[in-house]
């Protein structure tokens, strides 16, 4: 059995293995037996962890062929098909016969390693994906990702390296933040991924693209434009968009992690909600429904319903001493993906919040993955009209609150796609941005401090995490019960003449009851 290593350093040659001993020429589309090595060998978080993270970081100190992960949301999924050399002919002549497969790489590193026979060669197809580092993910998350890379790098920091790479800023939601991107190109028709999925990539680290402006990629060309660097993908698994890294591969809590957290959540429950307060004034009962925002997320869509979602605007009594910054640092202090900004006359006039495209996608505020947290501060909000582009960001902001969904813009029509963003405004009346729950803060006369120690703060991390994942299903007699309440109230309310419940009502109690 080869060692993690050798296998990280030089995982091509252990595809070449594999090809030589299970590819079939008959079937040459056939995944030879790749996927499943490199999921057995990686299987566990700790192992995971021993393949160096690809970052802004790290890119240039990493080996061009060298095995990498890359955690990453998909920014775009519409680039070009093309035609790739899957194997030919090996050009030694010790070798005849022989055929190399280039499947996960760049191809032939020469032209001179190419074979004397076309007529062998066999081709591929790869479908490419835009890639960007995951947007608003917390310091904490990133120095726990990073902590592994520093003995990695040390280990193979004497192989060939590859240049550094730029970015595309209009494809990065957050105007002006650094960020990474790589394409990610795929060798298997049956990866199904999509816009703002959250996926971690496991592959073999090719040479930097020059990003055209129109369809595709151009490889190695040496004109002027920015060159982004190239993943050929191995494994490309989509992990639940919370993001937690302690949890397992796929994100998702395991039984002893919902059992070992049943054991003490009570305790945890109450010293969450005291940090949460501090930083609303004291205020306990808006704690309680911050708390039950972090956990809400869309578990179904019945008839058109969202079950689960929960948007929340805190409103200010008084303007002195203000929460929004409290509150952005404690929340960046538990969830794994935050995003604080303010929300303006200015800011909804100049900026796109919505995507949009034409040959290619350019990003917007609000494409980002499911479950990442966007505060907004209104409290600075200023009188002023809103032109047709600030009109347009509102309607936006208003459907991610009201029914999770947002509008892609292209030329001759707009699409929507599903979202899972959980929506907090702090405002000083009642918020531009129409949302399910909205508290007036009543602050306390006498604030207590609370400054939690690390691990209780890991404590409310993975609290937070593991019941936000939890499933949740109401039996049939439950639902049952649900339904005929409903209807009860309604005629009650019909026959009193007062306002009747409405079935987006009834998903708010159903998603505070979860």
């Amino acid at each position: 059995m080869p060692s993690a290593m050798n296998i990280i350093t030089h995982p091509l040659l252990k595809v070449q293995e594999l090809f030589e001993s299970n590819w079939n020429a008959t079937n040459d589309r056939d995944d030879f037996g790749v996927t499943e090595f490199f999921q057995n060998q990686f299987d566990t978080r700790e192992k995971l962890s021993k393949i160096p993270l690809l970052d802004y970081n790290s890119v240039d100190r990493l080996p061009l062929h060298s095995l990498v992960r890359f955690r990453c949301m998909v920014q775009d999924t519409e680039l070009s098909q093309e035609v790739a050399l899957f194997a030919s002919a090996s050009s030694r002549k010790s070798d005849e016969n022989k055929l190399v497969c280039h499947r996960y790489s760049d191809g032939p590193r020469d032209e001179a390693a190419l074979g004397s026979d076309p007529n062998q060669d066999l081709m591929d197809l790869r479908n490419s994906y835009y890639c960007v580092s995951i947007p608003g993910e917390t310091e904490w998350v990133k120095n726990y990702e990073q902590k592994s890379n520093v003995d990695l790098e040390a280990a193979i920091h004497d192989l060939k390296l590859e240049a550094s790479s730029k970015v595309l800023p209009e494809r990065f939601p957050f105007a002006g933040q650094d960020h990474f991107a790589a394409v990610v190109k795929t060798h298997s028709s049956d990866v199904s991924i999509g816009v703002t999925d959250m996926v971690e990539v496991i592959g073999v680290l090719g040479a930097s693209d020059k990003v055209m402006t129109g369809d595709g990629f151009e490889i190695h060309d040496e004109s002027d434009g920015p060159r982004i660097p190239t993943v050929h993908a191995i494994l490309m698994r989509k992990v639940e968009d919370h993001g937690h890294p302690e949890l397992n591969v796929d994100g998702l809590p395991t039984k002893d992690d919902i059992e070992n957290l049943t054991k003490e959540a009570l305790a945890i429950r109450k010293e969450l909600i005291d940090y949460l307060a501090s930083a609303l004034k004291g205020d306990k009962l808006a704690a309680e429904l911050v708390l039950l925002h972090y956990l809400a997320r869309v578990h179904s869509r019945p008839s058109g319903t969202v079950l689960g979602k929960l948007s929340l605007n805190l409103k200010e009594s008084r303007t002195e001493s203000p929460i929004f910054e409290d509150l952005a640092r404690v929340t960046k202090n538990l969830l794994p993906k935050v995003h604080a900004r303010p929300l303006t006359i200015k800011n909804l006039n100049d900026e796109f919040y919505f995507p949009r495209g034409d040959e290619q996608l350019s990003s917007g505020v609000l494409q980002v993955t499911r479950s990442t947290a966007l505060l907004m501060d209104e409290t600075g909000l200023e009188e002023g009209t809103l032109v047709e582009k600030g009109l347009k960001n509102l309607k936006a902001i208003s459907n991610v609150s009201l029914s999770q969904t947002l509008g892609y813009v292209f030329p001759f029509n707009s699409i929507d796609f599903q979202t899972d963003i959980s929506l907090l405004i702090v405002s000083l009346g009642n918020s531009l941005v129409p949302v399910d729950c909205a508290i007036t803060l009543k602050p306390e006369e006498s604030i207590a401090s609370f400054a939690p120690t690390e691990e209780q703060v890991r404590s409310f991390r993975k609290y937070i995490s593991v019941l936000r994942l939890m499933e949740y299903k109401f039996s049939e007699e439950m639902a049952k019960e649900i339904e005929s309440e409903f209807m009860e109230q309604r005629k009650a309310a019909t026959a009193a003449g007062t306002t009747l419940m409405t079935p987006n009502e009834l998903a708010f109690d159903i998603s505070l009851a979860r």
